[in-house]
């Protein structure tokens, strides 16, 4: 952001001239001397290197189109600032420092309403914030993006990996796919399709690496799609199909927009809340959220 060439007492200076029309009243207003005030937009004008104000009969002055525009922008700002001040002294005393909570991989967020809620009973001293990390968890906490990664099977790095709940990859399609009504399928059963996924590069632990290479019955097509939530879409309207999080996809299968179908005997998956190590803050919030989601 480019740095701003006036200060806030020259906002403040330009928002009372034009509100009180007269020096000696906005000065009054802002309980300063005329004389400080006169200088005070006289540096404001040599800043910008515009005149803001014409001066009238009856010493009133009445501010110039390029000092209308800036009395429109700092009122504005003016008001915002004071309306978050207020907010702020109304505020607890207490303060609530702020986690950072991302899911790995997947963007599913219907399990995280109920858990701030519950955060918020459980710690008076903490809040939580979302935020988007992909499907590299690890990187982000290193580099301190984020504070808590809840992600399916085992993410990488110099990490604290505790167990949440468990799940299981399965193979999803649309209500009316010819497969929806299947209680399991094998790889040969989608050689045909147009398999969706949102890695380039299949991730060791995960269905290619457990249930598809070792078949040597590949899909017809695979579309790299880096959402989720779009995948799921797409599947639902039928453009394809997936293997993934039953856990995630909840939501969809209950509306009946989806059908999740077991791969062979099973694909059982650990979803795991990954922080920092020695990060004690981290660690309270994430026994609540084993408890809450594993519970």
């Amino acid at each position: 952001m480019q740095p701003l060439l006036l200060d806030l007492r020259h906002y403040e200076t330009v928002v009372a001239i034009v509100e009180f029309q007269t020096m000696t009243a906005a000065a009054a207003h802002l309980s300063t001397t005329q004389s400080a005030l006169s200088h005070r937009l006289a540096e404001a004008e040599r800043r910008l290197d515009t005149k803001l104000f014409e001066r009238g009969r009856n010493r009133r002055l009445s501010p110039t189109r390029d000092g209308l525009a800036l009395h429109q922008s700092a009122s504005r700002a003016l008001t915002e600032l004071a309306r978050t001040e207020a907010s702020l002294r109304a505020a607890p005393a207490t303060q609530r420092s702020v986690l950072r909570v991302a899911v790995g991989s997947y963007d599913c967020y219907h399990w995280f309403p109920s858990f701030l809620d519950r955060v918020h009973v459980a710690f008076d001293d903490l809040d939580l914030d979302l935020v988007v990390v992909g499907d590299a968890p690890g990187a982000a906490l290193a580099t301190n993006n984020v504070d808590i990664v809840l992600a399916p099977g085992f993410p990488e790095g110099d990490l604290t990996l505790t167990p949440i709940f468990d799940d299981e990859l399965v193979f999803i399609t649309s209500p009316t796919h010819q497969l929806a009504e299947h209680d399991s399928v094998e790889p040969e059963d989608f050689a045909d399709e147009t398999y969706l996924t949102y890695n380039s590069q299949p991730t060791p632990g995960f269905e290619y690496d457990r249930f598809i290479r070792p078949s040597g019955i590949y899909p017809l097509l695979v579309r790299v799609v880096r959402q989720t939530s779009a995948i799921s879409e797409l599947v639902a309207a039928g453009a394809g199909v997936s293997v993934l999080s039953r856990w995630a996809l909840d939501p969809m299968v209950e509306a009946d927009r989806l059908r999740a179908i077991r791969c062979g005997e099973g694909l059982p998956l650990i979803w795991h809340a990954a922080t920092r190590r020695d990060d004690s803050r981290s660690l309270r919030v994430v026994t609540e959220l084993a408890d809450h989601l594993g519970g």
